[in-house]
C-alpha cells in the first residue's frame, strides 16, 4: 500500500479545507466593499473590473501566506470593484470607466 493509498480521504479532505479556506478570504476582502458605481454591498454580487477571472482563477490555486498572495493584491490594487450588473455594463461600454 502506497503512501496516497493510505491517506487518500485525508488529503482530499484537507485539500478542500485550503481551497475553501482561499474562496473565504477573497469574500472577506470584500465584505466591507461595494459597488462603485451604484452602491450594491452584498458580497456574492461583487466583482473586480476588469481582472475578476483572473483574480479568482489564481486564488484559488496561490497559497494563502504574503508571498503567494502578492499577484493576486497587485491585481486587486488595479481594479475596481463593481456589481454583477455594473461589471456588464462596463464590458458593453454602457458605464465610462472614471
Amino acid at each position: 500500500m502506497t503512501f496516497y493509498d493510505k491517506y487518500k480521504d485525508t488529503i482530499k479532505k484537507v485539500s478542500k479545507q485550503h481551497y475553501n479556506k482561499r474562496i473565504i478570504w477573497l469574500n472577506e476582502f470584500l465584505a466591507p466593499h461595494s459597488c462603485m458605481y451604484c452602491g450594491e454591498s452584498e458580497t456574492m454580487c461583487l466583482k473586480f473590473f476588469p481582472n475578476d477571472k483572473q483574480i479568482r482563477s489564481v486564488s484559488k490555486r496561490k497559497g494563502l501566506n504574503e508571498t503567494s498572495r502578492k499577484e493576486i493584491l497587485n491585481l486587486m490594487g488595479s481594479s475596481k470593484i463593481v456589481c454583477s450588473n455594473c461589471y456588464i455594463k462596463l464590458e458593453n461600454d454602457v458605464i465610462d470607466i472614471m
